[in-house]
């Protein structure tokens, strides 16, 4: 497994900035943020992202994802200047969420509209442009549960279409067993989140049907015990990324400062 960082965890940095903080702290990759504004700004495609490859280039890092944010109605060329994107970077992983939930519709009708539209305008675009789409596993969204994921992407070949898998996402939906988690997703799990989050006394915010507080922070202080999760990874052979996906308030060099050095030495315990 590799370490990488999300680049929305320093969003208050430039590409160049990202990348020389991931460097600085021992990561071999970054996943980009790929937003209005973001690093990759989807409204200057593909000159942000070539401006960003360029930087890449001179250093020692892989593009570990790109992250955008679709609606799920996008066509085939839409879909495909985003993977163009991810072709430009060098990658060929495409973060994806799904439908939020709760809403006006049923859960199995949006489950059964976002797979029409990855059968339709997705699946045929990850073959033309050789990248792989993942559906990450998150809160307050349709695939917030392993079973809800692999619902999703079932049909699909896990080398065109996977899943993110986010333990601190499964967090605010009362947390899902690591080994029940990897047992359903198995051979679909393409890109693993890391974060976590922590019942607390004061701040935070209170997941929808729960009466305490949780907020994200540091992975050592958390509530996740990231070396069993990333033992159980490691003993389904996964080989991918582990990337830094830290939201909470810390300044941008204090998450890698603290959490990088953390997932380093999970690593070398179990090589």
């Amino acid at each position: 497994m590799k370490i990488s960082v999300y680049s929305l965890s320093c969003a208050d940095k430039n590409p160049a900035e990202v990348i020389k903080l991931a460097e600085k702290y021992g990561c071999g990759g970054v996943e980009w943020w790929c937003r209005e504004k973001g690093h990759i700004d989807v409204n200057n495609l593909p000159k942000s992202a070539e401006d960003v490859a360029k930087i890449m280039k001179d250093s020692q890092l892989e593009t570990a994802g790109i992250a955008p944010y679709f609606k799920y109605n996008e066509t085939r060329d839409e879909i495909a200047k985003i993977f163009n994107v991810a072709k430009i970077l060098n990658t060929g992983k495409v973060r994806c969420h799904s439908y939020p939930f709760p809403g006006e519709s049923s859960v199995a009708e949006l489950m059964e509209r976002q797979i029409r539209w990855l059968e339709k305008e997705v699946l045929p675009a990850t073959e033309e442009f050789d990248v792989q789409l993942n559906i990450e596993q998150h809160h307050n969204m349709i695939c917030c549960t392993p079973n809800a994921c692999l619902q999703m992407v079932a049909k699909f070949p896990p080398e065109r279409i996977g899943i993110i898998y986010d333990p601190g996402n499964s967090l605010f939906e009362g947390f899902t067993k690591t080994g029940y988690a990897l047992s359903v997703m198995g051979g679909h799990i393409n890109h693993v989140h890391v974060k976590s989050a922590r019942y607390v006394q004061e701040g935070g915010s209170v997941p929808a049907g729960r009466k305490y507080p949780m907020e994200f922070g540091t992975l050592e202080k958390g509530d996740l015990n990231w070396e069993e999760i990333i033992k159980q990874l490691d003993g389904i052979g996964y080989k991918g990324y582990l990337s830094l996906e830290a939201l909470d308030g810390r300044e941008s060099e204090t998450k890698l400062k603290e959490d990088i050095p953390f997932l380093q030495k999970i690593l070398k315990g179990i090589k």
